[in-house]
Formats: C-alpha cells, structure tokens, sequence
C-alpha cells in the first residue's frame, strides 16, 4: 500500500513538471533572469541528473544519463561554463518520461529495503529506498517550483 502510494507520488510529481516543460519555448529556456543562479533548461536537467544519481549513489541501479547530462546539470554547473550544446526541451522531456518509467518498474517492490549506504541532508538521516525516493520528489518539486518562477520573471519583463 505504502510502495503504491509513493510510486503514485513520483508519476503526480513528474506530471506536474511535464506539464510546466510543455508551456515552456526553446527561445526562453536559457534565459537567466536576474535574481536567478540558472535557466528553466538547466533546472530541468538537474532534476534528471539528481535523480539518475540517486538511484545509482543509493540504489544501486545502473546510471542511465550520460556523463555529458553531469557535465551540463550536476551540482555546482552552470550554463554560463557549458562548452557543448545541451539537450534539446523535447529531449529533456523524454528523458523524463522514460525516467519515471524506469523508477517505478525498477523500485515497486524495493522501498522498504535498506540503501546501499544511507543519503543525508541536514543531519537527518534516509535509510531506505522509499525514504530516498520521497526525498527525491521535495527536490524535484523545489526545481519545478524555480521553473515557474523563472517563467514568470521572464514573462513580467516583457510586458
């Protein structure tokens, strides 16, 4: 009951951002307004890449992005130090889809098993697949929620 609900939490959430990519143009994606550290394209492939790190650091599942998606979208990157051209919104959108894919067939009935090694923020401690995948979904959802800020800035500069 509890793996079902989670798993439904990952394919609400990664809807929620497929939604947002889908109002979102290749000709405002790597728009940085002031204020902001990133573009909406950055932060799109930063969730990508944290989860696919995630499921591979705690997991143990093989990494499915390229080191080019690392390269463009890990921590501490920026597009203004991109030396390649970076993927495409269509792209990064089936990427997504396939991602969330993957997750659910890989992890159904793995939440309540112990990580590889424990993941922790801030002092506290996630132990179990399940608790890193929860985790997972706070960190996409705070990306989305930058994707939409950044939409808006953009958009209230143009007006």
């Amino acid at each position: 009951m509890m793996n079902d609900m989670v798993l439904r939490q990952v394919e609400v959430v990664r809807a929620i951002t497929l939604q947002k990519l889908e109002s979102i143009t290749e000709d405002v994606a790597d728009i940085m307004p002031k204020g902001f550290n990133n573009t909406i394209r950055w932060n799109v492939g930063h969730i990508l890449i944290v989860q696919d790190q995630l499921a591979s650091n705690f997991v143990g599942l093989p990494q499915q992005l390229s080191q080019e998606f690392i390269t463009l979208f890990g921590n501490r990157t920026r597009p203004s130090e991109w030396q390649v051209e970076p993927p495409t919104l269509q792209t990064l959108s089936y990427e997504l889809k396939k991602q969330t894919a993957y997750i659910k067939e890989s992890l159904e009935n793995r939440l309540q098993e112990k990580a590889t090694k424990p993941f922790v923020r801030l002092g506290f401690k996630m132990e179990t697949i399940g608790e890193i995948l929860a985790f997972s979904l706070h960190h996409e959802g705070m990306h989305t929620g930058v994707i939409y800020a950044i939409q808006r800035a953009i958009e209230g500069s143009n007006n």
